[in-house]
């Protein structure tokens, strides 16, 4: 195929490539072990060229989900090697049937995570850190009563990232957008089993009041609390 097609450098028509592929690795249309069609074939699937499939190829192997092996071609790599908190990995994912196997992994890692952020925040937060924190719960609290979902998962995200920025460890406030976007995937696995949300606001209060408090094991153990509750709200159990 002709490599000077212009369409072929635009930037949405390599995202949607990039993505296409990503979404059929994740689904296992093209399972661990397999080997993705080649290039020619892809070429003449979205209509675009070699040069244009190897960059797509590039990003697939920059999040850990294929490698390229001589005389084989592409190999969708084992799935511990997928980069499942890589922010375009997990809105790919989003897209999906939600996965309650990678919606407990995620609040198994928050259940680590959060409750430190939470004991941080008390001993560091400024009343500013605070601030947002005070604002998404203000926001819960009015989105519940109005029976508006949506927007009172919305605002949860909020509490949840600036909970982490608000810890004053740089690692954690890395890691807010990550959170965010782990928090919007268990929403929908929320929303397909049909469960209400909100149970766990009065424990959000409880959160922000330690922290006001600079109680931090009192924050730790109300996050800590926090949490068990989100998974009752999404239907799942640990073993």
């Amino acid at each position: 195929m002709a490599e000077t097609s212009k369409p072929l450098l635009k930037p949405r028509v390599h995202r949607h490539v990039v993505k296409t592929l990503a979404q059929r690795i994740l689904s296992l249309q093209y399972p661990p072990g397999s080997a993705l069609p080649p290039e020619p074939d892809l070429c003449e699937t979205f209509s675009i060229s070699r040069s244009a499939v190897r960059e797509a190829i590039k990003v697939l192997d920059s999040k850990g989900m294929v490698t390229t092996r001589p005389r084989i071609g592409t190999v969708v790599r084992a799935r511990e090697a997928w980069n499942l908190l890589d922010p375009d990995v997990l809105a790919w994912s989003m897209e999906l049937q939600p996965s309650a196997e990678l919606v407990l992994s995620l609040i198994e890692a928050r259940q680590v995570i959060e409750p430190a952020a939470a004991r941080f925040a008390a001993l560091r937060a400024t009343a500013g850190e605070i601030a947002p924190l005070e604002d998404a719960f203000a926001r819960m609290s009015r989105f519940k009563s109005a029976q508006d979902f949506e927007a009172f998962n919305k605002a949860d995200i909020d509490f949840h990232t600036a909970l982490l920025r608000a810890s004053g460890n740089i690692v954690f406030q890395q890691l807010s957008n990550t959170i965010g976007a782990a928090l919007a995937y268990s929403f929908r696995l929320t929303i397909s089993r049909a469960r209400e949300p909100g149970a766990s606001l009065p424990n959000h209060g409880e959160v922000i009041e330690r922290i006001r408090m600079r109680d931090s094991i009192g924050a730790f153990e109300a996050m800590t609390r926090l949490l068990n509750i989100a998974i009752v709200d999404v239907g799942l159990h640990q073993g």
